[in-house]
């Protein structure tokens, strides 16, 4: 996954009542400029006309025991992961749609808390043209397929995102072994259930499910923030896609990531920035990724 104006059912930072498709764009705040300048690469090299589908296509994301995890979050100036409403919707517009995506548009598995896809009313995926010719000539599936996090299996069967979903490309539902079973079979009746954990989600065999049971390489996490922070904490995160979006918010608004601290800080190497309408799309990838530091 902005307050209706980016769809692709976007993830909790993009909150906003849903909008009648996927890949719709609404005017945004009323801001003059917007869409005026076309997305130039500031680093590691200029580029004056940036694309960022081929840009996030090409990027290196090396197999190994696990999938590359990577998450695109947004934030403004002051690090607010929020906007003065409580909404992250309002801090995006029409270049953070592109980005998101393009980065979209690598994922396997796109991943997200269940109060993320219930907030975002999420639906199925459902790329461009373009994008699924793309994912196919890499030996990817057309669409990807979304997995909803749920200890607690919080999510109604009657979810948008179940109810269309098409039958090749089911949801899946990562629970834990002690989760109520009525509420197990009542969501097995429209999606893959599966556990990854005893009580707790255990993030190294959610991403063992997902890369035995679906071929999962890439996997995206969208949020929200305590998913990103279970991940931070297990050193699973490989690659940070980070907007920064030109406001200040201050307040009481949460970071992109909120949970318990690791037991170290993992260091992350500045792969690429890009920039629009003032808006920054910084990509991170950690400096031990694919050397199985972190995993």
């Amino acid at each position: 996954m902005n307050c209706g104006w980016i769809s692709w059912d976007r993830a909790a930072r993009r909150s906003g009542p849903p909008s009648p498709g996927p890949d719709r764009v609404a005017p945004p705040h009323g801001r003059p400029g917007y869409g005026a300048t076309p997305m130039r690469q500031l680093w590691p090299e200029p580029v004056a006309d940036a694309d960022p589908v081929e840009l996030y296509a090409s990027d290196h994301r090396p197999a190994g025991d696990r999938p590359w995890v990577l998450a695109n979050m947004i934030a403004s100036v002051d690090g607010a992961a929020t906007d003065l409403t409580g909404r992250s919707g309002g801090l995006g517009g029409p270049a953070d749609k592109r980005v998101f995506a393009a980065i979209r548009g690598v994922a396997d598995v796109v991943m997200a808390g269940a109060g993320t896809v219930t907030a975002e009313d999420y639906g199925p995926s459902r790329p461009s043209e373009a994008v699924r010719r793309a994912r196919l000539a890499r030996g990817q599936a057309a669409v990807p397929r979304i997995a909803v996090v749920s200890a607690a299996l919080s999510i109604s069967p009657d979810q948008r995102l179940f109810r269309e979903a098409s039958p090749d490309a089911r949801p899946v539902v990562l629970t834990v072994e002690a989760a109520d079973p009525e509420r197990r079979r009542a969501l097995a009746e429209v999606a893959e259930v599966h556990s990854a954990g005893e009580t707790r989600v255990d993030w190294p065999r959610a991403l063992a499910v997902l890369r035995d049971r679906l071929g999962a390489r890439v996997v995206l996490c969208e949020g929200g923030p305590t998913t990103i922070a279970g991940l931070v904490a297990a050193g699973l995160l490989d690659e940070m896609c980070l907007t920064v979006a030109p406001t200040l918010q201050t307040g009481a608004a949460p970071r992109v990531s909120d949970g318990p601290a690791p037991p170290a800080a993992r260091a992350m190497a500045l792969a690429r920035v890009l920039t629009e309408d003032g808006y920054l799309f910084l990509r991170y990838v950690a400096r031990d990724a694919g050397t199985g530091g972190g995993s």
